[in-house]
């Protein structure tokens, strides 16, 4: 499952222009596909807190289930989305950025992730 994720993850790099795609579960980097002299595990671990942070703030408010972390610096923005059981998806983009279409890719990274993880019918 590895192998598929970390596939899945070159795709929606490639394709969006990122410079990380990377999937964590409580800090911790599942998987990843980065450009070179990123350190995918640090940003994990840190981007592991702002997941927390979103999904508190989301109880304290009764907001609802968060359904995407955007923070936009000088240099560039990093989106998480949670995927479920804890994991999220971690992409950091240059300074160029489109939200809408980080939206949908995201959306369409966990529809390929979790059909990647369903078991084969024989």
């Amino acid at each position: 499952m590895n192998d598929v994720l970390t596939e899945l993850l070159a795709r929606l790099r490639t394709d969006n222009n990122l410079v990380l795609a990377a999937v964590c579960a409580d800090g911790l980097m599942v998987a990843s596909d980065a450009a070179d002299g990123m350190d995918p595990d640090a940003i994990c671990a840190t981007a592991g807190d702002g997941f927390l942070m979103m999904t508190a703030l989301g109880a304290e408010l009764a907001a609802g289930e968060a359904t995407m972390l955007t923070i936009e610096y000088e240099h560039g923005t990093v989106v998480v989305n949670p995927l479920g059981y804890g994991a999220a998806l971690v992409m950091m983009t240059g300074s160029a950025v489109n939200l809408g279409r980080l939206r949908l890719a995201a959306r369409r990274f966990q529809e390929q992730a979790m059909d990647a993880a369903s078991p084969v019918a024989v």
